[in-house]
């Protein structure tokens, strides 16, 4: 077979599980301008957003990988950070493997580097215990230091040495070069024949993994004998400085065992208390830190990789998929495609089938994003792209009533549910009158009650409004805790002890606390202390959180590890309620909606649309992936205490009280709307609340 262009890793991942336009546009530097330039000449939009964390939460809406490159290719007064992803953006793009989309944070390039550092003590250690056991004297290689065309050389040289049977970053290459690869790991078996292992500083394996390996395997087994094909990921139950997981004591979800905070909380809380450190940090255990699979399981069906990739090249011509591949990198027609061209893993026949009704919602043809569209819509891209090719329809001002009438059709049924109908006549009004919206309008007519009910809860006074700023490791950071398990170090409470409350007068309406961690250890324990003080500093109430699913789990955590202060820590847990169910409640979506949210319910979004008196412009960390990043370089002391103290701990605190106090703005503005619109929801409110008391 003869290829055209080279097809990198990356490409094959992106091609397969992805979007071919997507590892068009990814495969060199000339692809990437050229998209970039068909952008800026009103061809093509795209939507190549990212997911980012790995951890047991999602605490992210992702990045656009193609306005962050662009934005490090084109700025000019780069910060030192930004200057080293440049150089790492082009390195990577121009590399042999190609770009693995990913922020670029310094996080996710040292979470990676510690995973592969790890990985390569783990596997050293392997070889040393079996040299012992078996009386052997094997050693290891690592490639890691030479450029690609020495290490493909030293590897065909090394791989034959017989003193050697541990190999990292081998390099491998096939058809003249245009399909080449580095393992991971690499091992020798007495046979001769080899184990390919690759390293995730993943806790769970994805469908690229995968690809990862059948790509690997492709390359490697055209020269060599393949044993078997492994992947290691990161163990999730492996706690620092613990042979065994921790296990929280009580069931949150039973009802029955609700804290009662007279008798559990009071008396606690009555008493002095300090929580226990954390200690110096153990050794990691990389023997239970590292999980290393060899076979899947699916619908009910285990099969090895290896064994899964002969089934897949056997009934699938590989080496055509290849040659398109190879060939479409220098047609950039591939854009106009409507479909994404992935391809999914049948585990019932064990062989690859071409997804035929995927439409693209990576690349559309350009359009201005300022304007409302079905690509605003929540969780409806997909939907937009193919409603979009199939009706050339997008601006929602160009769906009429009649359009939404004949949706009741089965062919056009599945597009919009009531919800999304809802979003777009509010919409269509909205821009109809100029961009003066009634309060009646705002509110969903149809589910006063829902709203009501949601309401009440906030005339339980006080009212916590909390938030948590967290960072998180791929190799657990402190004892007690496991990978990319959120630490939190700093929080922001907001107290609104009545209903004569202001966020334009907080000190004269409200109560603040605050706190932030002052040292590089295991900021837990001060942060479990205060914030217990603070959260009962007016006695009981309401705990508000904004998405307090991440609340929810942090606190879930702390219970896990630090049990003995369970009782006020599951009393917040309990008395959480959640200032995003006006906007996603749980088959009651968008209690409260405003065109210019988006479909977003983002606080991000919510808040300055409801009111946009109140900004982070001003802040110089003004995001809370700013705040961890910040943070994680301290605890992993990449500056001093004395930098620290001077120049980021007082910038963290105002931006942590800020996101407090846009909660605050959220739910005056809210209640606002809704006496504005039903006053009587209110007033009967208010009765109800004082036949109470």
């Amino acid at each position: 077979m003869i290829l055209k262009n080279v097809v990198k890793k990356e490409d094959f991942k992106k091609w397969f599980t992805s979007c071919n336009k997507e590892a068009w546009i990814f495969h060199d530097i000339t692809n990437f301008e050229k998209a970039l330039e068909l952008k800026k000449q009103k061809v093509y939009e795209y939507f190549l957003k990212t997911e980012i964390d790995d951890g047991g939460f999602d605490t992210s809406s992702g990045f656009d990988p193609l306005e962050l490159y662009s934005e490090l290719l084109n700025k000019e007064d780069l910060s030192e950070e930004e200057e080293k992803q440049k150089e790492t953006l082009l390195k990577t793009l121009e590399s042999f493997e190609g770009i693995e989309l990913s922020p670029m944070s310094a996080e996710t390039i040292l979470d990676g580097e510690a995973v592969g550092q790890a990985a390569r003590e783990y596997f050293i250690e392997k070889l040393e215990s079996e040299n012992i056991k078996n009386k052997t004297n094997f050693k290891y290689f690592d490639f890691q230091q030479f450029g690609y065309e020495l290490s493909a050389n030293k590897t065909k040289e090394i791989l034959l040495d017989s003193d050697y049977k541990l190999f990292f970053e081998p390099t491998f290459e096939v058809f003249s070069g245009k399909l080449r690869t580095r393992c991971d790991v690499l091992w020798k078996n007495q046979d001769n024949q080899f184990e390919i292992i690759e390293v995730k500083a993943s806790t769970k394996e994805k469908k690229e993994h995968i690809f990862d390996l059948l790509y690997q395997y492709i390359v490697v087994s055209k020269n060599y004998n393949i044993k078997e094909v492994k992947l290691c990921l990161i163990n999730n139950d492996y706690y620092r400085g613990l042979e065994h997981p921790l296990v929280l004591l009580e069931n949150l979800e039973d009802l029955d065992s609700k804290v009662d905070y007279e008798k559990e909380v009071k008396p606690f809380l009555e008493n002095d208390f300090e929580v226990e450190n954390t200690n110096e940090p153990e050794d990691i255990n990389y023997q239970i830190l590292f999980n290393v699979k060899n076979r899947i399981t699916k619908n009910k069906k285990t099969i090895s990789f290896k064994t899964l990739f002969e089934c897949i090249l056997y009934s699938t011509n590989i080496e055509d998929i290849l040659l398109d591949i190879s060939n479409s990198f220098d047609n950039e027609n591939i854009l106009k495609n409507d479909l994404c061209g992935t391809y999914k893993i049948d585990y019932k026949n064990f062989d690859l089938k071409l997804e035929e009704n995927k439409y693209c919602k990576h690349v559309v043809n350009w359009f201005d994003k300022t304007d409302y569209t079905l690509f605003n819509l929540p969780r409806f891209k997909q939907k937009a792209a193919k409603y979009f090719r199939q009706f050339d329809k997008l601006n929602l001002e160009s769906l009429t009533f009649n359009d939404l009438t004949q949706l009741e059709k089965p062919s056009l049924k599945e597009y919009f549910n009531d919800d999304l109908k809802k979003i777009i006549i509010k919409t269509n009004t909205y821009l109809k009158n100029n961009k003066v919206l009634d309060p009646t309008d705002v509110i969903d007519l149809e589910k006063l009650d829902v709203l009501e009910e949601v309401l009440r809860e906030y005339y339980d006074f006080p009212l916590y409004m909390y938030d948590f700023e967290t960072s998180k490791w791929a190799i657990p950071k402190y004892n007690k805790t496991k990978s990319y398990q959120q630490i939190p170090f700093q929080f922001s409470i907001h107290i609104l002890k009545d209903e004569d409350y202001d966020f334009n007068q907080p000190n004269k309406t409200m109560d603040h606390y605050n706190f932030i961690a002052s040292s590089i250890e295991d900021p837990r324990p001060d942060f479990i202390k205060q914030f217990i003080i603070a959260c009962f500093s007016k006695g009981p109430g309401r705990y508000v959180a904004y998405n307090k699913s991440f609340e929810r789990m942090v606190l879930k955590d702390l219970m896990t590890a630090f049990p003995k202060y369970l009782k006020p820590l599951k009393y917040i847990y309990e008395n959480t309620i959640d200032l995003m169910d006006f906007f996603k409640k749980p088959k009651s979506n968008w209690l409260i909606y405003h065109p210019d949210f988006r479909g977003s319910a983002s606080i991000k979004t919510t808040q300055p649309t409801l009111d946009s008196s109140l900004s982070y412009k001003d802040l110089k960390i003004n995001k809370g992936d700013k705040a961890s990043s910040v943070f994680r370089r301290y605890a992993d002391q990449t500056f001093s205490q004395e930098q620290w103290d001077q120049l980021y701990k007082n910038d963290m605190l105002l931006y942590c009280d800020r996101d407090t106090l846009a909660m605050v703005v959220v739910l005056q503005k809210i209640i606002e709307i809704v006496k504005e619109a039903k006053p009587d929801i209110v007033e009967r409110i208010r009765k109800v609340k004082l036949n109470e008391v």
